[in-house]
């Protein structure tokens, strides 16, 4: 269960960005339309990204949040890397069909395979990625709102699996490159973490080693 929480952390963390402004509205059908066009337009001229990211997580048993820190490497066609720095190394590597989840103590290498759960896992990532997954309503339904410097958008999960473990996923995007900066998990027990990417560079090169598994 440890592995699979972290794993849909994941999942969604690159996405990120997450702010309530007081001047957001809820977007109309139109404004909806041409939110979605932008947005996948955008992703689909997306080959690769590197960026820094901040996690912070509010726990419902403790009243300071646990910050931390990291590096996270994508590249079209399946390739993830997410890496946090500090406090504590970790390391999540996505490569095509198998997953890495390594610590300082050790690292399991897992085939989706064979894993159901992973393969709809995966199949929601790289969906998010190209920008299809804010239109898979057999997986989220979603709701829309825009102001003048941000978009944002509130993909709730339909499916039992993810139901059991967030009761919403909130994603914040900058309308200068329509790309997400920060992304809000509410979990059903009351915790929450947020993910902000900053430092964005897309299109640049990335070494085949930083995505190596076995």
């Amino acid at each position: 269960m440890k592995y699979r929480k972290v794993f849909f952390l994941i999942t969604f963390a690159w996405l990120s960005a997450f702010a309530i402004h007081a001047q957001m509205q809820p977007a109309t059908a139109e404004q909806q339309k041409m939110m979605l066009e932008k947005i996948m337009a955008a992703s689909g001229k997306m080959e690769s990204l590197i960026c820094d990211f901040e996690q912070t997580k509010d726990l419902s048993v403790l009243s300071e949040q646990m910050v931390s820190k990291g590096k996270m490497y994508y590249r079209k066609n399946g390739k993830l890397r997410w890496e946090y720095l500090s406090p504590y190394s970790y390391t999540f590597i996505l490569n095509d069909k198998k997953i890495l989840l390594q610590t300082e103590t050790g690292k399991n290498v897992i085939d989706i395979k064979s894993n159901r759960f992973f393969q709809e896992t995966v199949k929601i990532m790289i969906s998010g990625v190209d920008g299809s997954g804010l239109t898979d309503f057999k997986s989220f339904t979603n709701s829309y709102y825009w102001s003048e410097k941000k978009w944002e958008i509130i993909l709730k999960p339909v499916k039992k699996e993810m139901q059991q473990m967030f009761s919403s996923i909130k994603l914040t995007f900058d309308v200068d490159d329509f790309t997400v900066d920060c992304v809000t998990m509410e979990e059903r027990n009351g915790d929450k973490t947020t993910i902000r990417l900053t430092d964005k560079k897309m299109n640049g090169t990335i070494e085949d080693r930083q995505f190596n598994i076995d």
